[in-house]
């Protein structure tokens, strides 16, 4: 080993020591701030299972509102195409959750159809109270729908 090696070989243990050192640390990046800041804040799910809008959310006009719904719509009836994890991937992203961060979403189907149908139920609300034209939800979803989404017309001003 050449000392150019050997000096390249210090340098990186000393490195990699400094970083042991200080677990969890990352130096200040200003990309990561803003990604931070433009973060949705508030909303989610409650106890009871009920989504509330987050802040961005309550902030869309009716066309946005209007496909977003649409496009939850869409993959929600495509619920029976998808492949069911198999137990064994289900038990180890759950084991792995943990030790590595992750989402739940995609291990229970049924799960992710009620918190899927809460949100657009907020989200229908939404539409609603900025006298916009909302979705039957019911009939959008019922079994062998295959019609594209629409929304009814919207609620006549008094």
């Amino acid at each position: 080993m050449s000392w150019r090696h050997a000096a390249a070989l210090a340098i990186a243990i000393a490195v990699s020591a400094c970083a042991a050192a200080v677990p969890g640390y990352q130096p200040p990046d200003p990309k990561l701030e803003r990604i931070k800041a433009a973060a949705p804040k508030g909303g989610g799910f409650d106890e009871s299972g009920s989504y509330n809008l987050t802040d961005q959310e309550l902030e869309l006009d009716c066309k946005r509102l209007s496909g977003s719904i649409t496009v939850k719509i869409i993959q929600m009836r495509d619920t029976d195409n998808r492949a069911r994890p198999s137990a064994l991937a289900a038990g180890a992203q759950a084991a792995a959750r943990p030790l590595v961060g992750g989402t739940v979403y995609g291990q229970d189907v049924a799960a992710d159809l009620r918190r899927d149908r809460a949100r657009l139920d907020a989200l229908n609300r939404q539409l609603v109270a900025k006298a916009c034209p909302a979705f039957d939800l019911d009939a959008e979803l019922k079994p062998g729908n295959s019609n594209s989404p629409r929304p009814l017309k919207a609620p006549k001003k008094a």
